[in-house]
């Protein structure tokens, strides 16, 4: 379909600020952008133009690592273009006429993108928390590398939300309006009350951790639908297990979902599913392979394990240093074997 790698990228790029990227094309996108530099910077570019446009939501966020995530005042970051401008802004020309043209083409082929009303879409990057307040009164915390979509109407003619990634919600009671979060593999939906939800869709699962209130939790099992509610202190994963099924003629992998039920962690009487907030990076027995993709969201910087023992390695600990390497240096002192060197800005461990 595509013929060059410019092509497929430009194809992604316009339907992440059209707000129509799946799950499996978030993921190709963050390949291609961990390769080029240029492409990253291009992106940061025209989400910036395509942001200016009203929505329903009042976004104040600070870049990187904020302070504090409740900030009230619009702070906007804008990314640096320096020298590569011109060449940038060549690109981002030829990057528009390629939406026009795929704008006729969703239009044309696409029967949903005409009877779904608009979406709007907030984004944060690697290394990026944003705060946001909705307008219906509901706060949300956006934790680096996701995604949140809401509809134009959000708050008058229903509450929507759509999540890829992982968010705190403080959710305004509205008995009139239940509000609905969509994940790959779960919907959530209530009244009022403060959870966490996480949807990355390199997991392969969502978690909902409930603090206060109550919610119900949503799954289609084998087209069947199953309805689970939740109460303070709960932690329910729905997990998507590939599984290999044989009928005597051929061998293929089908996806089984799992839900399991657990207690929140806690340290020092605090929730650790919502210390990101906090600027605080957990890890609980994670391999160090997992650690890294967390490390690597956290930090906005490229990592590569290069050594098949440590990669498997589990690793527990509460971080708030500021850098990877400074993190690394923390998990040395604890006894993990592990060296590491920066090259081309990306962090090699061996």
């Amino acid at each position: 379909m595509f013929s060059s790698e410019e092509q497929y990228f430009l194809f992604l790029a316009a339907k992440l600020l059209a707000g129509e990227l799946t799950a499996e094309e978030r993921i190709a996108l963050d390949d291609l952008l961990r390769a080029d530099k240029s492409k990253r910077e291009l992106l940061a570019y025209l989400e910036q133009k395509h942001g200016e446009e009203d929505l329903e939501a009042e976004i104040s966020y600070e870049k990187s690592r904020p302070i504090e995530l409740t900030a009230v005042e619009d702070i906007t970051v804008r990314p640096f273009i320096g020298r590569h401008k011109v060449k940038l802004l060549s690109i981002a020309a030829s990057l528009f006429i390629v939406f026009g043209v795929l704008s006729f083409w969703f239009i044309k082929n696409d029967k949903k993108v005409a009877e779904d009303t608009e979406w709007q879409t907030i984004a944060t990057g690697k290394g990026e928390r944003k705060s946001i307040k909705l307008s219906d009164g509901s706060e949300v915390w956006l934790n680096n590398e996701s995604v949140l979509r809401l509809k134009a109407g959000f708050g008058k003619t229903d509450r929507v939300l759509e999540l890829v990634g992982e968010g705190y919600f403080a959710i305004a009671k509205n008995p009139n309006l239940p509000l609905k979060i969509k994940t790959a593999y779960a919907e959530v939906q209530v009244l009022g009350t403060k959870f966490n939800l996480r949807a990355l869709p390199d997991e392969n699962m969502t978690t909902t951790s409930l603090i206060e209130g109550k919610v119900r939790l949503k799954v289609m099992d084998n087209k069947q639908e199953k309805l689970y509610e939740l109460l303070p202190g709960n932690k329910v994963s729905v997990i998507n297990q590939p599984v290999s099924t044989n009928d005597h003629r051929s061998k293929h992998v089908v996806l089984q979902q799992k839900v399991t039920f657990a207690k929140l962690d806690l340290v020092d009487a605090e929730v650790t599913e919502t210390l990101w907030m906090k600027n605080r990076l957990v890890f609980n027995g994670e391999g160090f392979e997992v650690v890294a993709k967390k490390m690597e969201r956290w930090f906005g910087k490229p990592i590569v394990v290069e050594n098949e023992r440590l990669a498997k390695e589990p690793i527990t600990g509460i971080f708030d240093e500021t850098t990877c390497e400074e993190v690394l240096n923390v998990i040395k002192r604890t006894g993990t074997k592990l060296n590491y060197y920066t090259q081309n800005d990306t962090l090699y461990v061996k």
